[in-house]
């Protein structure tokens, strides 16, 4: 013989609680949060710049070699996408004169 197994329907976000009994708490709950956000804006502030300072001490910097070697990189990889794409241009902008405006 084969049991069946009693299920309970769970609301979605509801916590994974049955219907019903929960609201009135989750309500009193926001309630609670938000009168105690209200009340403490500026220590959330002062918080969060803490937190901003504390996680940039953790930071890895470069080194100011590092950091002079990636900056010459960039310049030189920008100088050449440039000229590359400056000679594409030019290129394009001859065809086009040939076969579109031959007749000028």
């Amino acid at each position: 013989m084969v049991e069946k197994q009693q299920t309970k329907v769970l609301t979605p976000g509801a916590g994974g609680k049955p219907a019903g009994d929960g609201k009135s708490r989750a309500l009193n709950n926001k309630q609670q949060k938000n009168s105690a956000q209200a009340a403490q804006p500026k220590k959330r502030r002062f918080t969060f710049f803490n937190d901003v300072i504390a996680e940039l001490k953790k930071v890895t910097w470069p080194t100011r070699q590092e950091t002079i070697r990636l900056t010459l990189i960039v310049i030189g990889m920008c100088l050449v996408m440039g000229a590359l794409l400056g000679i594409i241009d030019y290129g394009f902008s001859e065809l086009v004169a040939k076969v579109f405006l031959s007749g000028k």
